[in-house]
């Protein structure tokens, strides 16, 4: 049986790592001196950290397309959310989107007063 919360603590771990990674691969595409991306990442191999995930979630959050053929990647996906969540967004304001999605929820729903 697995000890309670350790998957969470697990996850936290990997949800880490991929930010750490997503920093370090953003500082590497800036060309930040290596010498200073291992001290800060306090490791003497800083592309340990950059994996694909890493990577396709910096090339979301840049607003880059996929860099695969087939389906979007997961991270890809979630960073080019938050990129466009982020941009021209007003607080009060819904996006197109979001108001087709609360539109579609119909009069009933107690989230159609936004």
């Amino acid at each position: 049986m697995e000890p309670l919360g350790a998957r969470s603590l697990t996850d936290a771990l990997a949800y880490n790592v991929l930010l750490v990674g997503a920093l370090a691969a953003y500082k590497q595409e800036q060309g930040i001196v290596p010498d200073l991306l291992r001290r800060h990442l306090q490791s003497p191999d800083p592309d340990r950290f950059v994996t694909q995930e890493a990577l396709d979630l910096v090339s979301g959050l840049m607003g880059r397309p996929a860099t695969t053929d087939g389906p979007e990647p997961p991270w890809h996906f979630h960073g080019r959310d938050i990129a466009e969540r982020g941009v021209a967004h007003e607080p009060g304001r819904l996006r197109r989107s979001e108001q087709q999605a609360l539109q579609s929820l119909g009069p009933c729903s107690p989230l159609s007063q936004w």
